[in-house]
């Protein structure tokens, strides 16, 4: 039925792939077995004081208080740095206050040009086995480290990928759309798609994110992170230790971090045109290279271009049913009887199931409020996913950023 495909189409192939994928990997490390696979020599353990956290941040004064907090309950006090990226606020003088390394960056460098002069000024490299790089809006879990270090006894392991939890508290109606909307998208995500691919069995996941994640020393010494021309540095760095051979990446639910999503719309259109347009330019930089790692990448790129598309057809599609007075149209290679009751089952019906089962998931049921206009969020991503294309082989980035409003 054309509904069925239409639910498949938002939903996403590769979604339901690698959620069956996901649920394969939950049960199988369930179950007791031995694992006769060749993991490579185990390494000394890394300890707290062997790991170092990076604060890049940009006028931060309402959130890096509680950033530094939360590590400071995992790690020494003088393992924190703060890269302070030409604040103009009180984000130096607050980081001050908590007796953690403070660099005051000026001029303005971008967030991966400041990762960097503070690793190389610090030797940060060279000093610890670990850096966790650190949003400066992000609580750590108080396991954080307990969960994430057991990963790197494994040498194969380049770094562990974070999972990331949505604050709702404190944000007013209109405010709460765009976060529930987000913390749906998030869950999408993560648990329909990156703990499928971040199974040792497939490793395919396609990013490392920029916030709150664990890598090794020595693979960071071996990443060009402050790449020229690039809008953000994640995506790059994932794809290098994708087409370097760096090693794994690691992922489980129980490594993660509270984060503020942005709440306004203007807020939420800057950062998807920032991650959209990092990523294009990431895939532009980078290339392709025969790998598992790139047929599912290409995959999944073909399934995001047929959505887009499908999703700006929409208001067309309702302008032609509007024409023949709603009845029946064909739709060449999509349906020779297309009702405009399929239509309104197949897109606004199928995409609200993925709400009723996050919100289930989440037990948040104002989600199913909010999610009666989630569609409409759903094509601003299509569109602004469809416009960076094109910017990528025309916009060069400087990498100077701007944090939006923070709670």
């Amino acid at each position: 039925m054309v509904w069925v495909l239409a639910f498949l189409t938002l939903a996403g192939y590769n979604f339901s792939f690698w959620l069956i994928v996901g649920i394969a990997r939950f049960l199988f490390e369930r179950i007791p077995h031995s694992d006769k696979r060749k993991r490579g020599r185990p390494s000394k353990p890394i300890l707290p004081k062997d790991v170092a956290a990076v604060i890049p941040a940009h006028n931060e004064q309402r959130t890096i208080a509680k950033a530094i907090r939360s590590l400071r309950k995992i790690l020494p006090v003088g393992n924190i740095y703060v890269a302070s990226d030409y604040s103009t606020d009180k984000t130096v003088k607050i980081a001050r206050s908590f007796k953690v390394k403070v660099l005051d960056i000026r001029p303005n460098r971008g967030k991966a040009r400041a990762l960097v002069y503070i690793m190389k000024r610090y030797h940060l490299l060279s000093r610890f086995k670990a850096i966790i790089i650190h949003d400066a809006d992000v609580e750590v879990s108080k396991d954080y480290l307990k969960n994430a270090l057991p990963f790197l006894k494994d040498q194969n392991v380049a770094a562990v990928a974070t999972h990331g939890v949505t604050r709702l508290k404190n944000y007013k109606v209109l405010e709460r759309f765009y976060i529930t909307y987000r913390l749906r998208l998030w869950r999408i995500l993560q648990y329909g798609m990156r703990f499928g691919q971040t199974w040792k069995y497939t490793n395919v996941t396609y990013i490392i994110p920029g916030s709150l994640s664990l890598y090794r020393t020595r693979v960071l010494k071996k990443l060009k992170i402050d790449a020229p021309d690039l809008i953000i540095e994640d995506f790059n760095m994932t794809f290098e230790v994708r087409r370097k051979k760096l090693g794994i990446i690691a992922y489980n639910p129980s490594i993660f971090g509270v984060h503020q999503d942005p709440y306004t719309f203007r807020d939420y259109t800057k950062q998807l045109r920032r991650w959209n347009l990092g990523f294009w330019q990431t895939v532009k930089k980078n290339g392709i290279w025969p790998s598992l790692f790139w047929l599912s990448m290409g995959s999944f790129l073909i399934e995001l271009l047929l959505y887009t598309f499908f999703i700006l057809s929409v208001p067309i599609l309702i302008f032609i049913f509007i024409l023949h007075s709603f009845n029946p149209i064909s739709i060449p290679l999509v349906s020779s009887y297309l009702t405009f009751l399929d239509l309104l089952i197949g897109l606004f019906l199928m995409d609200y199931v993925l709400t009723i089962i996050a919100a289930a998931a989440e037990r948040k049921p104002e989600m199913l409020i909010y999610g009666l206009g989630f569609f409409f969020l759903r094509y601003v991503d299509a569109i602004i996913y469809t416009y960076t294309l094109p910017l990528a082989f025309l916009v060069k980035s400087k990498g100077t950023w701007s944090s939006p409003e923070r709670k």
